[in-house]
């Protein structure tokens, strides 16, 4: 008798749309009647590999009713139905990464094999400085000299990514002009306190000959 009660609870319950509550087994068998197991035509792809899993879930119709679909793996491509054997969650994670890989790599290789000087060593130590020197609020400037002074203090800006190039802009990825540049500006202020000290000596010695 409670068998009985169970069983017709479980239909009412059936007869209401919840979606993914009540996942029933899958439909009986059809039959011809001659005993042949009746087939339908498939006015779909079909794909032929060695994966064969099915999936059974009900599905709302209107708001009182609901009827059982079935997702069968020949319907999806080798890959694809690789992937949906396993439950969506865990078959999200490598769509989801792949995804990202290639948005991610679409979006930058136009940057692969190209230095630009804005993201360059001596860019991003100008960019942080001037960043902190356009800082001009009295309060953000005592705080940090505070925290500095208690003990260490991680600036984030010192850590996180700073240009969208950086997976293939290293330490070493230094503006050469700017280098010689200032190799340049080094050597003529070399040269010209070179010729400074040669005048100063040249006076020296001019002064202790004429005494």
């Amino acid at each position: 008798m409670n068998k009985e009660i169970i069983e017709n609870h479980i239909k009412i319950i059936r007869c209401i749309s919840t979606f993914r509550n009540n996942i029933p087994d899958p439909p009986p068998r059809e039959y011809l009647p001659n005993g042949e197991p009746k087939t339908y035509r498939l006015n779909q792809r079909y794909y032929n590999h060695k994966y064969d899993w099915e999936r059974w879930t009900l599905r709302p119709a209107g708001v009182f009713h609901t009827y059982v679909y079935g997702e069968f793996a020949k319907d999806h491509k080798p890959l694809l139905a690789w992937l949906l054997q396993y439950p969506i969650p865990l078959a999200f994670i490598p769509y989801f990464l792949f995804a990202f890989g290639l948005s991610f790599a679409f979006h930058h290789i136009s940057y692969l094999g190209i230095k630009p000087k804005r993201f360059t060593v001596e860019w991003v130590e100008a960019n942080k400085e001037r960043e902190r020197a356009e800082n001009t609020n009295p309060i953000t400037r005592y705080l940090d000299r505070r925290r500095k002074e208690r003990g260490p203090h991680w600036i984030l800006e010192d850590f996180l990514p700073s240009h969208p190039c950086y997976l293939h802009m290293s330490k070493y990825h230094h503006d050469t002009e700017l280098l010689r540049k200032m190799e340049e500006e080094a050597a003529e202020k070399e040269a010209e306190s070179e010729e400074q000290e040669e005048e100063e000596e040249d006076i020296t010695e001019s002064e202790d000959d004429d005494n």
